[in-house]
């Protein structure tokens, strides 16, 4: 570790035309929170999220990548279910991926420039 005990924080932000942002640390985790609760009223509740800020979120997700990243099954007096499309695996794997590179590059990087 560095003399100074330093660490940086990096959030990784994906962005769409005109700089929109789309996808982040947030999206990630009310889609790992739909893959473990299987529903997303329960994902944005375990989150401290309100259901339509949740629902907004995924549509937003959605239309910036032209693909669906929720599969919905309306549940009536029981409740309904959601789980992850395909798609929404490879892009979540994909973007860890991109996420955990940054993070071990800015850790190198902090060592080098704070030895």
């Amino acid at each position: 570790m560095n003399e100074l005990d330093l660490s940086a924080k990096i959030r990784v932000t994906l962005l769409k035309k005109h700089c929109e942002k789309f996808y982040g640390p947030g999206v990630q985790d009310l889609l790992s929170g739909i893959r473990v609760h299987g529903s997303v009223k329960d994902a944005c509740e375990a989150m401290g999220m309100s259901y339509s800020k949740g629902r907004r979120i995924l549509k937003h997700a959605e239309s910036a990548l032209g693909y669906k990243l929720v599969v919905r099954q309306q549940g009536g007096a029981t409740g309904g279910s959601a789980s992850l499309t395909p798609e929404a695996e490879d892009f979540m794997k994909r973007y860890e991926t991109l996420a955990d590179s940054i993070e071990q590059y800015a850790r190198a990087r902090l060592e080098e420039i704070f030895p």
